[in-house]
């Protein structure tokens, strides 16, 4: 089985514009997350997707292969599928662009799993333990089922616990799940996905995702206790400085 590690990145975030080029101890995000996975011993290829000229240079620049995409593609999928004929892959592993502190260790676990995989896609979730992280609209919560299959994803705390008034009290009372934005992807899932439009839950919530959900399809979700650091605001950026000064190995 091949496998594509695949990096897209768009350079006008709405909440973060041009964060990808953004230094991270001086060095931009997007070259710090590319360097990072080439650790990685198990992939064929590792690839950005950018939807611009600057930064395609750039990547190239750094000792990288990069796609260019359009600029209209919604979500970091759409820029997949959109490439998909060009990647190597048998399995598409998708790794954010603002995801400096990716596991390896997971990603690697994503792999192994992948090569048994019956399924239609992967993701990562770790516990919440903090009421800030719960609600904190930039961390995506998830509901598992009995196999630990994603049954929704939110940006609000879910699920609600009705008995217990105080929000900042339900991490205590309830093992709440966080999803990391890594997913992994079979080609057959990927030559599905142009017929699925964008779905009411997805453009509700902003979440890429919840398109596989609406329309059927599974998501496996493995655990892990590492919680990424991404970086989605100004803030998040000073809170990665931080943690990299304490951590220097990254």
């Amino acid at each position: 089985m091949k496998v594509s590690v695949i990096v897209p990145a768009r350079l006008q975030s709405s909440r973060f514009p041009q964060k990808i080029l953004q230094n991270l101890g001086g060095v931009p995000i997007l070259r710090r997350v590319l360097e990072r996975l080439r650790r990685l011993q198990t992939v064929d290829e590792i690839v950005a997707l950018v939807d611009d000229g600057k930064v395609l240079q750039l990547v190239s620049q750094w000792g990288f292969r990069g796609i260019l995409t359009p600029t209209d593609c919604a979500s970091g999928t759409e820029r997949i599928v959109f490439s998909r004929e060009k990647l190597a892959g048998d399995f598409i592993l998708n790794v954010q662009g603002d995801e400096p502190f990716i596991s390896l260790s997971l990603l690697g676990e994503m792999i192994s799993v992948a090569k048994n995989f019956d399924g239609d896609a992967l993701t990562a979730i770790y516990p919440i333990a903090s009421a800030e992280a719960l609600l904190n609209p930039n961390r995506v919560k998830v509901v598992l089922d009995a196999r630990d299959r994603a049954i929704y994803f939110s940006r609000h705390p879910i699920p609600f616990l009705r008995d217990i008034s105080e929000r900042e009290r339900w991490p205590t009372h309830h093992q709440f799940w966080g999803h990391i934005g890594v997913y992994g992807y079979s080609r057959k899932i990927l030559s599905q996905y142009p017929s699925l439009g964008e779905g009411i839950l997805e453009k509700a919530e902003r979440l890429e995702q919840l398109r596989l959900l609406e329309n059927g399809i599974s998501i496996q979700c493995i655990r892990t206790d590492e919680a990424a650091l991404g970086i989605d605001t100004p803030e998040d950026l000073v809170a990665a400085e931080e943690f990299l000064q304490l951590h220097p190995e990254f």
